[in-house]
């Protein structure tokens, strides 16, 4: 997927932190479950013959249909969305549809501010939060909900002090 450089290894790869797709999966479930728990009520679903009961079962089975490729964009999103902290650089793939991906990386020397964010209390013992990183061109970058906060901003700091160094 990358092209690391002779002397370049990987440091770390960053995903979102599973409580963030636990939800989206937790409302999946819940629209997938909601057919089931509504269909007696309707009475095409079992006094009703032939077309409009027919109907009624295909018009189900679509909306099912339609809810698990929601929830199979829900996990694409959640799997493909990635940083990958090299020994130089930054790449961060932002995945933002099923057929359309921005890659974006800028070199560990030009990184001039870290930001944390520990949004909420559940963050704060779970221990995922937002970071993100202001560059001499001005663009932020930002990555949301990851597991290993402080472990991420440290280690990039560290290579970013080599690299500032080492120019």
């Amino acid at each position: 997927m990358i092209h690391l450089s002779q002397n370049e290894k990987i440091l770390m790869v960053l995903h979102r932190h599973w409580i963030a797709i636990v939800w989206k999966f937790l409302l999946g479930i819940i629209l997938l479950v909601l057919p089931i728990l509504v269909a007696p009520y309707f009475p095409a679903a079992e006094s009703a013959t032939g077309v409009s009961q027919i109907m009624f079962w295909f018009f189900i089975l679509i909306y099912l249909m339609i809810v698990v490729v929601i929830i199979f964009l829900f996990w694409i999103d959640y799997y493909l969305d990635i940083w990958i902290i090299t020994s130089e650089r930054i790449v961060d793939v932002e995945q933002r549809g099923l057929f359309n991906r921005e890659v974006s990386e800028f070199m560990l020397d030009k990184v001039q501010d870290i930001t944390l964010e520990v949004p909420n209390m559940m963050a704060t013992f779970l221990r995922y939060g937002n970071l993100k990183i202001q560059t001499a061109g001005e663009r932020e970058f930002s990555i949301m909900q990851i597991p290993n906060l402080y472990e991420a901003k440290n280690l990039i700091m560290d290579y970013a002090k080599k690299q500032n160094v080492g120019a």
